[in-house]
């Protein structure tokens, strides 16, 4: 038994009667009580890799929670939005990709073969709600089947809310889906990287379904509402997809971009951005599309997008430490500006605790004028110094 699996059991889940329908709802009441925002689908194109990157999954099978805790209308409707939105936008390889939707005894799958865009398209588009109950831990011994004497990297991506029964609906300790992960990567030939998604908003469900991630050392979690813009899709599947690029062979002193942000790293200004983070002409991360009107701190609705943007490069990078920094043009005296752009740094870093970022992975500073990223001679160029950087500090 592997760590992970003596973690989630030191937990004591306990084993009750069958649970169904509204019986069901009531046990996890937060997820099916808290109302739900519909979903539209994401217009994100094909990912493409950036730089220093390359599609390195040989075999990808996707998991999908079609049973009665995932209420059709609501839940299973948001989920087969973003497996679709997904399923549009994965990059182009010669890479196995599968599916198998699940809900009690009933399957809807998709056989492991070449990837081939309009099949899987084809597939996500037409999942149906199959209700019963959620027999995770079987689906998870299933894409192990699927993966049977297949070899090299595979991943494993589940959209689910983490409630684990049987097939008719009777808890099962959630250790199963656990120990069917642990047996899949005994049997498999390479390394098994399991990618969660929660649909609603259960606290034992996330729990497993973050232990799910974790268990595979490669994997990630993330809820579903952080997965509903291009920017956070395009992460999460960087994640699932991609990795370094192989070295080529008798190739000397090519130009190198170690943190794959398109700024070669003799041009980088600020090395070591996180995959995804939007940056300028220097390599450094900003924030485009937040910027300040003359003398003020507000966030205006495009600055609000831009900074949920961020948000979502620190959601799926969760051990990361950035400081944001806050800059002004040069019109005023020193210490106006720089108490201008405290509060400038200070009102974006409470946008993102707001947005659900923990505080402590979050510092503050302003810089004043004194660091312009263009011209103050110019209205365009003082317009584009009264902004926020991010810094990474680890």
């Amino acid at each position: 038994m592997t760590r992970s699996t003596r973690r989630i059991l030191s937990r004591s889940f306990a084993l009750a009667r069958p649970l169904t329908g509204t019986a069901l709802c009531a046990a996890f009441a937060l997820a099916c009580a808290t109302p739900v925002t519909p979903a539209q689908p994401i217009a994100a194109p094909v990912l493409e890799p950036a730089t220093g990157e390359a599609v390195v999954v040989d075999h990808l099978v996707v998991l999908v929670d079609a049973s009665a805790s995932v209420p059709g209308s609501t839940l299973f409707h948001n989920e087969k939005v973003l497996v679709t939105s997904f399923a549009k936008s994965m990059p182009e390889g010669s890479y196995d990709a599968g599916a198998i939707a699940f809900g009690g005894f009933k399957r809807e799958t998709d056989a492991l073969a070449r990837f081939d865009r309009n099949r899987v398209v084809t597939h996500a588009e037409s999942l149906t709600h199959l209700s019963e109950g959620t027999p995770l831990h079987k689906a998870v011994s299933e894409a192990g089947a699927a993966l049977t004497e297949k070899s090299g990297t595979a991943a494993v991506v589940v959209y689910s809310d983490g409630v684990v029964t049987d097939e008719v609906g009777r808890e099962v300790d959630p250790s199963e889906v656990l120990a069917a992960a642990d047996a899949l990567r005994e049997a498999y030939d390479g390394p098994v990287c399991f990618h969660t998604v929660q649909t609603g908003a259960g606290q034992t469900g996330a729990a497993l379904l973050r232990d799910l991630a974790a268990s595979s050392g490669c994997g990630s979690f993330r809820q579903a509402d952080r997965v509903n813009t291009v920017a956070a899709l395009h992460q999460f599947q960087r994640e699932v997809f991609l990795g370094a690029a192989p070295s080529l062979p008798d190739v000397a002193a090519a130009p190198r971009d170690q943190d794959g942000d398109g700024v070669l790293d003799g041009n980088d200004l600020c090395p070591g951005t996180p995959r995804a983070a939007a940056v300028d002409a220097r390599g450094c991360w900003v924030v485009k599309g937040l910027l300040f009107p003359t003398n003020g701190a507000a966030i205006d609705a495009k600055g609000q997008r831009a900074l949920d943007e961020v948000a979502a490069v620190l959601e799926a990078n969760p051990r990361l430490r950035v400081r944001i920094d806050g800059h002004t043009d040069a019109q005023g005296s020193d210490a106006y500006n720089t108490a201008l752009s405290r509060r400038r740094a200070t009102a974006a870093r409470d946008y993102l605790v707001s947005a659900g970022i923990a505080s402590d992975r979050l510092d503050a500073k302003g810089w004043g004028e004194g660091s312009p990223a263009e011209s103050n001679k110019t209205a365009a160029g003082r317009q584009a110094n009264r902004r926020t950087e991010i810094t990474v500090v680890r």
